[in-house]
């Protein structure tokens, strides 16, 4: 198939949606489809873009056997909604010229969000007859009403509308989770032209064993400790806030320790919290490469995990199944009803509590490290569990659903 995928989040941003905007094209690649990447200049999660890259219209590359067609987008210094509108705007005004300079393909695939891009891709997909298939990772919109970011009124409604009309333009709407899934049926969007394409992850890759000691070596205040270490994004809706809190509730224990590693949006606010806490017992600190990424799940012995009170069906955290592969304990703090928490109580590979409840947080803190068995037990749980989303099978299964729809569209069509 000659395939033209399109996202705002590709290599090297290497957090969030751009993991599987990026692999998902190399993997059709490695399967000797024809791929074009439509993308702009990377600048995720640190929004910001290299130096080099500042200014640039369009550029023309190869990554991993996919041929890449960057153009401009516009990143400010600080997010705002209406920021954040000029910058999906942006990146879609450039895309559309990309997507002319791709060329006709098979089929369309693009990632969401940002949902704007919806109007590049389907206009393409009427004026050359080709079926479009929109992959919806987040639903942030959703979010944004539910979490408050975003005001219930006319534009919110307008937008969300608009949202929803997409959708079900498109041939195929693939989304990451059942909840999510309802979501979208909610917005009109026929279930025959649906289809569940949860997120994947290299089990092989993930789980194999990295050097233990380099981590916590270069944190000599870490060294003996029970460590905690949140490492993602840090946007408003992660509520990595609830990790500084229960640091501060243990201050005083001499048995834990705690790392927040990553960049975004809420990082300032969080370091400020943390600074006027005076926290000892907390490190902050910046993305890591993939090497050091593995040291780090080799050494600390849990991962955090939360998500903010509402957000819990418009978006699925894209790090837990790396995490799982490598047999991390996970102790979370997310809403019971989050289809997050019911995933985790029910494979029996983290403990839960509610999002804010910070003496259910501590409690099952202290569960962790009073049994290491346990511990030892509830991270192989993960490892069973991840498998069924290995990256072969989940990709190979969308794979062939879009060669039947090519082949289907093609009959219809006649083409």
């Amino acid at each position: 198939m000659k395939v033209l995928v399109s996202s705002s989040f590709f290599a090297p941003d290497h957090a969030g949606i751009g993991v599987y905007s990026t692999d998902f094209p190399v993997y059709l690649a490695e399967r000797g489809h024809c791929v074009t990447m439509v993308t702009g200049f990377s600048y995720y999660p640190r929004w910001q873009k290299s130096p080099e890259d500042r200014g640039r219209l369009l550029a023309t590359g190869r990554y991993q056997g996919v041929r890449t067609l960057r153009g401009y987008l516009y990143v400010p210094r600080k997010v705002s909604t209406f920021k954040r509108l000029l910058h999906e705007a942006s990146f879609c005004l450039f895309a559309a010229l990309n997507f002319l300079r791709a060329g006709r393909p098979d089929v369309i695939v693009i990632f969401t969000p940002p949902f704007f891009l919806g109007f590049v891709a389907l206009l393409a997909a009427k004026v050359w007859c080709r079926p479009l298939v929109i992959n919806i990772q987040d639903l942030p919109l959703d979010a944004a009403v539910a979490l408050g970011m975003l005001e219930t009124g006319p534009l919110s409604r307008i937008m969300q509308t608009l949202e929803g009309w997409i959708y079900r333009q498109a041939d195929q709407v693939t989304t990451i989770s059942d909840g999510m899934l309802v979501k979208v049926w909610a917005k009109g969007v026929p279930s025959h032209k649906t289809r569940l394409v949860p997120n994947w992850v290299d089990v092989k890759e993930y789980a194999g064993a990295a050097p233990s000691g380099r981590f916590l070596n270069q944190h000599s205040a870490a060294v003996n400790k029970l460590t905690v270490a949140y490492a993602g994004n840090l946007g408003v809706k992660q509520g990595v806030d609830s990790l500084i809190r229960l640091a501060s509730a243990v201050e005083h224990d001499p048995r834990f320790y705690f790392f927040v590693i990553g960049d975004g949006a809420d990082k300032p606010r969080l370091s400020t919290m943390a600074d006027e806490m005076q926290l000892k017992n907390l490190t902050f600190l910046p993305f890591l490469d993939q090497n050091k990424y593995k040291e780090m799940l080799t050494d600390v012995d849990l991962i955090f995990v939360s998500q903010r009170s509402g957000a819990g069906d418009n978006f699925f955290p894209s790090k837990l199944l790396g995490l799982m592969a490598r047999q991390k304990p996970l102790l979370v703090a997310a809403d019971a009803s989050s289809e997050l928490a019911q995933a985790i109580v029910a494979g029996r590979f983290g403990l839960v509590s509610p999002y804010g409840d910070l003496p259910g947080l501590q409690q099952n803190l202290e569960t962790y490290a009073n049994d290491a068995v346990f511990r030892e037990k509830t991270g192989w749980r993960g490892l069973e569990a991840v498998k069924a989303f290995d990256r072969n099978t989940v990709l190979g299964d969308w794979e062939s659903s879009l060669e039947v729809l090519v082949f289907n569209h093609a009959q219809k069509f006649r083409i």
